[in-house]
């Protein structure tokens, strides 16, 4: 598949900071020798209690949060298989309860992303290509805001607190039109500055086919229509060293993506998955503070040079 019609990829929300909303990272492809993409995306992320979506509002522990990242990333290409890049998010979270509000807005952890693309496989209108990703997400966010003199959960800071690497490998074949994509990340979290604040370690999986449905000879448009299935499986929070029982999850989503690029240049991409299945240990009860992931809502444009 020749490198003009590279696509863009749907991928995780709300596990990786930064890896989830830059574009053209978990997928197999890499940039070409010397190439650019800067790209920038609004991320929008909702959860709430259970009580609160059956409008249980009674409940004293009722309860949603938004939260809103906007992130700028940039990665260049190496060499034909190898690109580097790094991703600076900006964070705003909105917690709503009736045991009171909270709110957190700043610059959150910086990543510095790396991709190899070890293997591919080339035939007549296929190609295959498989790489390994890699992140290390640096403690550059705030991970101490507090609200009424208490200090928030880790979950609901700016920043993590810690040094966190992640690695994992992605697949994209690409027979004709269509467009498939597989991939597993692994996301480590550590205490780096001794606070006994820490979120949990996670995995994520993704799933996805999508299908060129306008495709216009070089330099014209295409667009492409994917739907994918995501898997999260995060492990139990840490603060002041214990474990905070409102937290770790499994959970599968859905969703799909519209990509559209009106030049080679140029991309555009909408996304937005909803959660289908959720196992979060028993623990979805009033008042133990656990909140249920909704939706989440990204738009991003790149540049490529």
């Amino acid at each position: 598949m020749p490198r003009r019609w590279l696509a863009l990829v749907p991928v995780a929300a709300g596990v990786l900071p930064a890896q989830n909303q830059v574009l053209d990272v978990v997928d197999g492809e890499t940039l070409y020798r010397g190439g650019w993409l800067v790209s920038t995306s609004i991320d929008i992320d909702r959860e709430e209690s259970l009580w609160a979506g059956n409008r249980r509002v009674d409940d004293p522990d009722a309860q949603h949060r938004t939260r809103v990242t906007t992130t700028t990333g940039v990665q260049y290409g190496l060499r034909h298989d190898l690109q580097i890049g790094f991703a600076v998010p900006y964070v705003n979270d909105d917690y709503v309860s009736n045991d009171g509000d909270s709110r957190t807005e700043g610059l959150g952890d910086v990543e510095l992303l790396a991709k190899w693309r070890f293997h591919r496989w080339d035939a007549p209108r296929v190609a295959i290509n498989t790489a390994l990703i890699t992140s290390l997400s640096l403690p550059t966010g705030a991970n101490d805001e507090s609200a009424r003199g208490v200090e928030l959960t880790p979950e609901r800071q700016p920043g993590s607190g810690g040094l966190d690497p992640a690695i994992g490998v992605a697949i994209t074949p690409e027979p004709g039109r269509w467009r498939f994509n597989a991939a597993i990340l692994r996301q480590l979290r550590n205490d780096t500055d001794d606070d006994g604040d820490r979120l949990g370690s996670s995995w994520f999986a993704e799933v996805a086919v999508g299908n060129r449905f306008w495709l216009e000879p070089y330099p014209g448009p295409f667009m492409r229509l994917d739907v994918f299935a995501h898997w999260y499986d995060e492990a139990r929070d840490r603060q002041d060293g214990a474990v905070l029982a409102g937290t770790g999850t499994e959970r599968l989503a859905v969703g799909g993506t519209w990509a559209f690029r009106p030049r080679p240049s140029l991309d555009f991409q909408l996304t937005g998955e909803c959660v289908v299945w959720r196992d979060a240990n028993g623990d979805l009860t009033p008042g133990n503070g656990q909140l249920d992931d909704s939706w989440s809502l990204q738009f991003a444009i790149g540049y490529r040079f």
